[in-house]
């Protein structure tokens, strides 16, 4: 059996730390997990897979659907459906959709089956968000008062108009636009403020990315996501509680968008208001923390497109090297550990990407929040000021 890596330990116990600043009855509930085995990304999971994961995160519940299938979803839905009715109520099923294939059909045949939602990948079905299909299907979720999980990744034309324009249509539709709705933010915080069924989820790593959707976004409109496989419940969790800590989120706060709006909109509910988006840290960052955050963006970039991330690396790490008495030195050390872990894994790329990527995400995240401690010593109702 191979040792158990340091990085995981690290993180883990960071994550613990920081999970232990909510309520102690978080109900934690992933908007955004996949099971399938025939995506051609090549990534896989099993819903013993995302379960173990949860239970390592200490998750109670997860929204599930399938990964891409090029044959097509009744067959991958009915498999999901079935790992749903197996979990013992820890799984929700969606249904994933293909609008150029009866989808409306599709989708009622899955709900009487017991899908509690409905899954749309424009990129990765090839459709537009105002095809004529699509608001047949966001019709349907009005009516019933559904949540559409959307992928809202980058290269989908009109995505967020559409989407803003959909949601003014159908206020009974719960619109979510996953990945921290990255391939609109720029300028769809603004709708967002004036629509209380349009939602975002945290499936994404970028913390400049994930900060601003946290400062501009209302909290009753993000919902804590993983994307496992392709995230962590960990990582994910920790994204959650350090970015709404840094904006000034209070605690209470974070327990609604890490489970408990998700919950009370599946049991039927309207959409909560959680009070205003916080706007930007009050303070502006200390000046070297956003120097490893710029290097190790490119790192990532240069890993996960084939390239070799071994020099911005080494510079983050380098940029993580301040004088003992400076006040970030505590939370630059962990950076620090995490970068080295990722760059200990370099030599095995690319089939050790997951274990360059993950590190290097995780420092980029420590290091982009430097208003939250890292350490487990901030009293529970309060901003985590390192």
């Amino acid at each position: 059996m191979a040792a158990p890596d340091p990085f995981d330990a690290l993180l883990g116990d960071l994550y613990r730390a920081h999970a232990a600043l909510l309520p102690a009855d978080t109900p934690w509930f992933d908007a955004h997990t996949h099971t399938g085995n025939n995506d051609p990304d090549g990534f896989k999971a099993t819903a013993a897979e995302i379960l173990a994961v949860l239970d390592l995160a200490g998750h109670r519940h997860a929204l599930v659907f399938t990964t891409m299938e090029p044959d097509g979803y009744p067959r991958a839905n009915d498999r999901v459906l079935a790992e749903a009715a197996a979990s013992g109520g820890r799984l929700r099923a969606l249904a994933r959709l293909d609008p150029h294939d009866d989808p409306v059909a599709e989708a009622l045949r899955c709900l009487d089956a017991g899908a509690v939602g409905l899954k749309l990948h424009p990129r990765a079905e090839r459709f537009e968000m105002h095809a004529p299909k699509v608001r047949e299907i966001v019709a349907l979720a009005d009516e019933r008062r559904l949540p559409i999980v959307i992928h809202a990744g980058r290269g989908i034309p009109a995505l967020g108009r559409d989407t803003v324009e959909l949601a003014r249509r159908h206020p009974g539709a719960r619109l979510i636009l996953a990945h921290a709705g990255i391939s609109d933010l720029a300028w769809i915080w603004r709708d967002a403020r004036e629509l209380p069924n349009l939602f975002f989820d945290t499936a994404w790593w970028n913390v400049a990315d994930l900060l601003a959707l946290f400062a501009e976004v209302p909290p009753g409109h993000i919902l804590y996501a993983s994307d496992m496989p392709y995230g962590h419940a960990v990582f994910n969790g920790l994204a959650l509680i350090r970015c709404g800590l840094a904006v000034g989120l209070h605690p209470d706060t974070l327990a609604q968008m890490a489970g408990g709006h998700l919950t009370h909109l599946l049991d039927g509910g309207d959409p909560l208001d959680l009070g205003p988006a916080p706007g930007p840290p009050a303070h502006p960052p200390p000046s070297m923390p956003p120097r490893v955050v710029a290097h190790l963006t490119g790192a990532v970039a240069r890993a996960m497109g084939g390239g070799d991330p071994t020099e911005p690396l080494a510079l983050a790490r380098l940029a993580c090297d301040v004088p003992a008495d400076d006040p970030q030195r505590p939370l630059l050390a962990v950076a620090e550990e995490m970068i080295a872990a990722a760059q200990a894994a370099c030599d095995g790329l690319p089939q050790t990407l997951r274990r360059v990527v993950g590190p290097a995400v995780s420092a980029a995240l420590v290091a982009g929040t430097p208003s939250v401690r890292v350490d487990s010593s901030v009293p529970a109702g309060t901003q985590a000021v390192a």
